[in-house]
């Protein structure tokens, strides 16, 4: 095989490695319908961003975090469906021990929005904001530029 050969092959390798690992991932302990994919060139053009989320927990409020959860999964699936939520789950205090539960203190998530201002709104409408669970007070929202994505 040519030099010149082998690069291309490499290249080519390359290429498609490096669009597997920017494709839009959607982590979930079941099955949720995704939308289709979206390029960054696209998402600039509409004026969108992704923003990343970190939102703690309030003390104590794990029980209910529990209670209405499935309301918050219910909840989430129209902004899945339109591209909004790229990705979200819990922020754990430790890795789960064997026979444990999970020791849940916040969520993390990344939200495709125009603005800071529509990820809040937003957030504020979700059943954890509205039943107590999340303490905004503690809340941080970045800009975010993904550099990698991929399946677990």
């Amino acid at each position: 095989m040519s030099t010149s050969t082998l690069t291309r092959s490499i290249f080519r390798q390359r290429l498609t490695h490096s669009r597997l690992l920017c494709s839009p991932i959607l982590f979930s302990s079941k099955p949720i319908r995704t939308p289709s994919t979206r390029t960054m060139a696209s998402d600039a053009a509409a004026g969108k961003f992704e923003w990343l989320v970190i939102l703690p927990d309030h003390e104590g409020v794990l029980e209910k975090r529990m209670e209405v959860r499935p309301k918050h999964f219910a909840g989430l699936q129209k902004g899945i469906d339109s591209g909004f939520w790229k990705m979200g789950g819990a922020l754990l205090e430790e890795v789960p021990k064997e026979g444990e539960g999970l020791k849940i203190q916040g969520s993390a998530m990344v939200a495709l929005a125009s603005s800071k201002e529509e990820v809040i709104e937003l957030l504020k409408k979700d059943i954890y904001s509205e039943s107590g669970v999340w303490d905004f007070s503690k809340a941080q929202i970045y800009p975010f530029k993904c550099a990698i994505r991929q399946p677990l």
